[in-house]
Formats: C-alpha cells, sequence, structure tokens
C-alpha cells in the first residue's frame, strides 16, 4: 500500500518537474528568438536539451503551444504535426 503511494507521489513530482522546465526552456525559446531571430529546430533542440531537463519530444510539444498561442509560426504544418530537424523556429509576425 505505501509502496503504490510512493510511486505515485514519486510521479506527480516528476510531472511538476517537467511541466516546470517546459515553461522555462518556453521563455528562454522566445527569448532566444527575440535575441538572435529565426533558428533551425535542431539549433532549439541542441540549446534547450543543454540547458533543460527535458527530452526532445517535450521541446517539439513546447514548439506546438507556443504556435498554438501565437507566439511562434507553424512552419512544420498543421494538424498533428511537430517539428523536425530542418524546420524553422521563428516569432510569429504581426499581419500589417
Amino acid at each position: 500500500m505505501f509502496k503504490a503511494f510512493q510511486v505515485a507521489m514519486q510521479e506527480g513530482t516528476i510531472d511538476e518537474i517537467v511541466a516546470e522546465q517546459m515553461a522555462l526552456a518556453s521563455a528562454d525559446l522566445i527569448e532566444a528568438l527575440q535575441r538572435s531571430g529565426p533558428l533551425d529546430f535542431s539549433e532549439v533542440v541542441s540549446k534547450l536539451l543543454q540547458a533543460y531537463m527535458l527530452r526532445e519530444t517535450n521541446i517539439k510539444d513546447i514548439c506546438v503551444d507556443l504556435a498554438e498561442v501565437g507566439k511562434i509560426e507553424t512552419t512544420w504544418g498543421g494538424g498533428n504535426r511537430k517539428p523536425q530537424d530542418g524546420n524553422i523556429v521563428k516569432l510569429k509576425t504581426e499581419a500589417r
């Protein structure tokens, strides 16, 4: 009984850590794009994996989430697609 509770608590803690790391990485990505301009997705992965305890799939999810809220452009296509190496990650430009 206690072992199951410990496992549940540990999983909750890991999920919280990943969510926190993803939020920090999202902010870092926006700042990097503001400073450097567009980046290749492979560069984004390299930068964020070095700085945060995340997996590449988490970084793909960050990009999708930022695109959904209109902060970056969806340069990798629509639907359920996620960015891949070779896709450019860039800030969304305002309509003029």
